[in-house]
């Protein structure tokens, strides 16, 4: 394994500092710090890269938010499983309370992390040889592990260019509160769980003449079956381990594909019904000045602003490999097997949707892929020192 060293290069014209270390890390969320965490446990050396704050994803939800999941499934197994957020099991917890657990997280854990820095490229040199590239550092390893999940970069339909530049846009992930949205009337794209919760938000401000909403294809969820708790009785018949390569993980995995992430109540018409709010088919594009959807409707767009609740993609544009073609797919997916990429030794991802579960891009599924990836890290690098 690399014993840590530093020293000065010219690169690209200016003074970097080049660190060897056995793992770098991208990306300081739940799949990150749970990998250091095992990486600490194996006392691999390594460094976490973090272009925003640990956990920022958490940190920068918007004002109301709570989970969809109870909190007994957001737990990681990096502190002891008595400490769950809002110390209520069966309660869905709200933004404060995930930020909460997730400092004590960091705290218990202590990774080595770097905050504030964004990495700009990621080379492979040789087979388990890379560099990754920050503004001021370029680490040398022999293993990178990708925690940015397969969420990374917010998803817009293209069309959203056409639609006229006098029209405020913002995506969810750019939402905090109504108090953003100067207009009388919005429109919200995309009913899965972040257009419902602020959707009901929204309808609850009391601050718009008209509340719009495109609706998508979503599982809706009862909240309990036979008297159980929905999630409980999931995981009583162990839904939230079913292998994503199982018959029936393939059968999960493409309906939510396709669907995405289930939902439960409130839904779309709940809203049409208490608070008014008008309702349409897909969007699927402009018509001058005019939104349309798939239900045929149309809308204008004077005082309007488009809230996009579309969701997100992965984009792993800064890794360069030396064969791209092996190492991901046509729509840019990394092809993988429990997050272990064959094609490119050294690479790894912990965090994708439905990387070996249909539960892996969640709290609760994150650690046990995070276990895997490290184990096979040691593997590697005990097998390269013995060799």
């Amino acid at each position: 394994m690399f014993t840590a060293m530093k020293e000065d290069r010219r690169v690209m014209g200016d003074t970097q500092k080049t660190e060897l270390v056995d793992v770098v890390v991208v990306g300081g969320g739940q799949a990150g710090i749970s990998v250091s965490y095992y990486l600490q446990q194996r006392q691999i050396s390594h460094i976490v890269l973090e272009r925003d704050r640990a956990f920022s994803s958490w940190h920068n939800r918007w004002d109301g938010f709570h989970a969809n999941t109870p909190n007994w499934m957001n737990t990681l197994p990096i502190i002891d499983k008595s400490n769950i957020p809002a110390n209520d099991p069966d309660g869905f917890a709200t933004r404060e309370a995930l930020v909460d657990y997730f400092e004590k997280c960091l705290e218990a854990v202590n990774p080595p992390i770097r905050t504030n820095t964004e990495v700009h490229k990621i080379t492979q040199l040789g087979e388990g040889i890379w560099k990754v590239y920050t503004h001021d550092t370029i680490y040398e390893t022999k293993s990178v592990v990708i925690c940015v999940g397969a969420m990374s970069t917010p998803r817009v339909p293209k069309s959203a260019v056409d639609i006229l530049n006098s029209v405020p846009q913002l995506h969810s992930c750019e939402y905090q509160n109504p108090a953003q949205i100067a207009t009388k009337s919005v429109l919200l794209v995309g009913s899965g769980s972040s257009g419902v919760q602020i959707c009901k938000l929204l309808c609850q401000s009391g601050r718009f003449e008209q509340i719009h909403l495109a609706v998508s294809s979503v599982v809706v969820l009862p909240e309990r079956f036979l008297g159980i708790q929905i999630h409980k009785f999931l995981h009583f018949f162990g839904l939230f381990d079913w292998r994503t390569d199982s018959i029936l993980g393939k059968l999960m995995y493409s309906n939510l594909e396709s669907k995405g992430d289930a939902i439960m109540r409130p839904i779309p018409s709940d809203f049409a019904k208490l608070y008014g709010v008008q309702l349409y088919g897909k969007f699927i594009g402009t018509d001058g000045s005019l939104l349309c959807f798939s239900d045929g409707r149309t809308l204008g767009t004077d005082d309007l602003t488009i809230l996009w609740c579309t969701g997100f993609r992965g984009d792993y544009a800064l890794i360069e490999t030396r064969d791209r073609e092996a190492v991901f797919d046509k729509a840019g997916y990394p092809n993988h097997v429990r997050g272990v990429v064959d094609a490119a030794s050294g690479l790894y991802f912990v965090g994708l949707r439905y990387q070996h579960t249909v539960a892996s891009h969640d709290i609760y599924g994150v650690g046990k892929d995070a276990k895997y990836v490290v184990d096979h890290i040691h593997s590697r690098l005990s097998d390269r020192v013995t060799g």
